[in-house]
């Protein structure tokens, strides 16, 4: 990563020392001018004065014969729309003073109570440039609360936002950007081939230089930064930060310098590790899904009123728990499944060994727990119940912050915990408190995927939609975040060899949260499938209502899980599309992205074709074709089509023969399949949808025999239902429809073939 120079971090850092002296939050222009000088970026001749009859005419003349008058202000935002900037010549500096005083009585008639501070003025070389599309560019960067710095790179000028919102949004970067990701980025921009046109492509260069100087500027003026304090210590945290600062325009002048013209900027003290945490803590964290010692806090003996709490116990016991542990300050027995258990009356009064407690009693009584944790040695605590209805969630987390016991982790407050899935000798971890009757939560031997969420129904949900094929080996419900973070646990299972697959559903992220996420997620070889709800204002105050977390930038979580090689899923039913995909055909590397298929209706041979993004359709062999005809013995089957349509007429071997044929060509590297189940020709129903000769067992065998990722689209109602959990049964990701079959797909064929060599693992 490239670093700003020690001169250029001491000309900023006197900048930033002189503004904050003076009280202020932002920076006058010519103070970013100065910054930008410091990063060896052009900008205009320039020069401030306090009072117009500071201004020289040798000065003046250094400028240049046409300047740019500005009236500088820290309470004025919109200098323009209030007469605050005039072009004039610069003949005559007794001109130019008398236009600052006209100047400054236009503006300040403006406000006829308490008048702005006007701090002086300031005296710009007029650039002559174009305000043609591409001559004129937006860069900037923005403190996020939760990613920290986001650069921003867009159209230019005046109509900047308005182009961003209506034509083309703004690109979004999350530092550190090296010049080479710069220039690869702005070469991807359409302005190229304007510029390639007039013969100047070496103005990319010079937008490409920019974006990584102010990418260096703006991590090491962010929460992250660091300065060396001249003791020889390690280096501290900064004192002052830049919250944001933008440039608008970068504008290409008429003599080919790539200028900033006008610049804004903010500045803040420096939060504390406490108010932006970007660390990673995944100590203890195998306490939460191997624990030695389970004990639930707050099982009620008594039948006749519903307990939670002994819900989750339940579960803990059909896991065949010999270490399960009950707590009731009351005292007695409750049986379950046939066994007595004791009912301590705390913690301390359990001689064994407990690593786990699942507290499910009162909130309010939450803090006092905690604090009776040092002598118990427990590990790991999950928080079920929410924030007490009395107490502000911030209230209740400096409580909790001041109650818990050095090293004891916690998931919760406000979540459903954990699911573990016995694995050998180990019997597993359910606190998700779902009676088995109405839900349940079990593991395929093949399970793979794990699942982080902030909602502990999107879990139930979730498993509820997956249980055929049954993909969680994991599932962490961790509600408001109080300890355990995203990071902590993408950190904890991206090391975990079963788990292939990582699913992340978030509402807010905690200050710092966002830049761990990233951070981690660029470090694993797994696949990460993200979705995030709280996008809209309307849904970040829904989110916020109940997650007591802060939603951030969509935009910048995008940007996020774009520079991290994450699958971000735009809509809940394709968070659980890809889910399905990802880990069933996981291990199944495709070598190219050619596709074909076989579908028994033609309207999906046709909707196929127009679903393809990442996907091409592939050319079958003289051989396969050969192959196919002989198959094809009434005649009615298009086989020079890679998207066969073998119609209603075919029955499960005929099917069974045309998939088996087209997944054998070398040019395929992916297939689908598309099955409209009603045809009389298959045995679909389900009396007949298990045999051995059925199109469902028959395509599992084909799967089997065969390392090509294969999907399926089952275009049909619930009659069907017992059809579709025979191929999910048997590894093969089954869709209700043809477009969800092929988006999911291409997702997964695009990601095995177009990720970094080292993400391949996950395929």
């Amino acid at each position: 990563m490239s670093a700003l120079s020690a001169q250029a971090v001491r000309g900023v850092d006197a900048i930033l020392t002189e503004a904050a002296r003076e009280g202020r939050s932002s920076l006058y222009e010519h103070e970013v001018y100065g910054i930008l000088s410091c990063l060896g970026l052009s900008v205009p001749k320039f020069l401030f004065v306090r009072d117009p009859l500071q201004l020289g005419e040798g000065e003046l003349a250094e400028i240049g014969h046409k300047v740019v008058v500005k009236v500088v202000s820290p309470d004025i935002p919109h200098k323009q729309k209030l007469g605050g900037v005039r072009v004039v010549s610069a003949s005559d500096a007794l001109y130019v003073q008398y236009v600052m005083s006209r100047m400054k009585d236009e503006v300040l008639g403006h406000f006829p109570g308490t008048p702005p501070c006007i701090s002086g003025f300031l005296v710009v070389e007029f650039v002559p440039h174009t305000q043609a599309l591409g001559y004129e560019v937006l860069i900037g960067f923005r403190e996020d609360p939760a990613f920290g710095p986001a650069l921003t790179v867009s159209k230019g000028g005046d109509d900047a936002e308005f182009f961003a919102r209506n034509y083309d949004p703004a690109n979004v970067f999350l530092p550190p950007m090296e010049y080479s990701d710069a220039l690869a980025l702005v070469r991807s921009l359409h302005i190229r081939h304007r510029f390639e046109q007039i013969g100047h492509p070496e103005y990319l260069e010079l937008m490409a230089r920019a974006m990584a100087e102010l990418s260096s500027l703006a991590l090491a003026y962010s929460p992250m930064g660091e300065e060396a304090d001249g003791s020889g210590t390690a280096p501290a945290r900064r004192r002052l930060v830049l919250k944001a600062l933008e440039v608008n325009p970068f504008a290409i002048s008429s003599d080919g310098r790539f200028v900033a013209l006008d610049g804004l900027a903010e500045l803040a003290p420096s939060p504390s590790a406490e108010e932006w945490n970007p660390r990673v803590n995944v100590s203890n964290l195998d306490a939460f899904f191997r624990p030695r010692g389970v004990a639930v806090v707050g099982v009620s003996a008594d039948r006749s009123k519903y307990s939670m709490a002994r819900d989750i116990a339940e579960l803990l016991h059909e896991l065949h728990r010999t270490d399960l542990y009950l707590v009731n300050p009351r005292g007695g027995t409750l049986s379950l499944g046939g066994k007595d258990y004791p009912l301590y009356p705390d913690l301390a009064a359990i001689r064994e060994p407990v690593d786990l407690a699942v507290y499910a009693a009162p909130a309010a009584n939450a803090p006092a727990f905690l604090r009776a944790l040092p002598a118990t040695g427990v590990r790991a605590v999950v928080l079920i119940p929410g924030v007490p209805s009395s107490v502000p969630y911030a209230e209740f987390a400096r409580q909790l912050r001041e109650s818990v016991p050095p090293g004891v982790r916690i998931i919760g407050p406000n979540c459903m915990g954990v699911y573990h899935a016995p694995v050998e000798d180990r019997p597993g971890v359910n606190t998700l408190f779902i009676n088995e009757k109405r839900l349940e939560v079990r593991s395929s031997p093949s399970a793979n995927a794990v699942l982080l969420t902030q909602s502990g129904a999107l879990s139930v949900t979730l498993i509820d939609r997956l249980q055929a094929c049954r993909p969680l080996r994991s599932v962490v419900s961790f509600g408001n975040k109080f300890d355990v973070k995203v990071g902590d646990l993408l950190a904890h299972f991206s090391d975990d060899p079963a788990a292939q697959v990582i699913a992340v559903y978030l509402e807010g992220l905690d200050p710092g949260e966002g830049r761990a996420f990233l951070e981690r997620a660029q470090r694993s070889s797994k696949a990460i499938i993200a979705y995030k709800g709280g996008r809209t204002e309307a849904g970040a105050r829904s989110a916020a209502s109940h997650t007591a977390a802060m939603s951030g930038n969509y935009d910048v979580f995008q940007a996020a899980c774009r520079q991290a090689g994450v699958i971000l899923a735009e809509t809940l039913d394709e968070f659980y599309d890809r889910i399905r995909v990802f880990s069933l055909l996981a291990g199944r590397r495709p070598r190219g992205n050619r596709v074909a298929g076989v579908v028994n209706a033609g309207f999906e041979s046709t909707v196929s074709a127009d679903e393809l993004k990442g996907l091409t359709q592939a050319r079958l062999s003289p051989s396969t074709v050969q192959r196919l005809n002989a198959i094809n013995a009434s005649g009615l089957v298009d086989t020079s089509s890679p998207f066969l349509d073998i119609t209603p007429m075919a029955d499960d071997r005929t099917y069974a023969q045309f998939v088996e044929t087209v997944v054998a060509d070398d040019g395929v590297d992916c297939v689908f399949v598309a099955v409209v189940p009603h045809a009389m020709t298959l045995k679909t129903v389900p009396e007949t949808c298990r045999d051995p000769d059925a199109l469902a067992s028959l395509l599992v065998d084909i799967s089997r025999r065969c390392a090509k990722p294969i999907v399926i689209s089952v275009n049909a109602g619930r009659h069907y239902a017992d059809f579709t959990a025979a191929l999910e049964e048997g590894g093969l990701p089954v869709y209700p429809d043809i477009r969800s079959a092929i988006t999911s797909l291409d997702s997964f064929v695009s990601y095995c073939v177009g990720s970094r060599e080292g993400r391949r693992s996950a395929c």
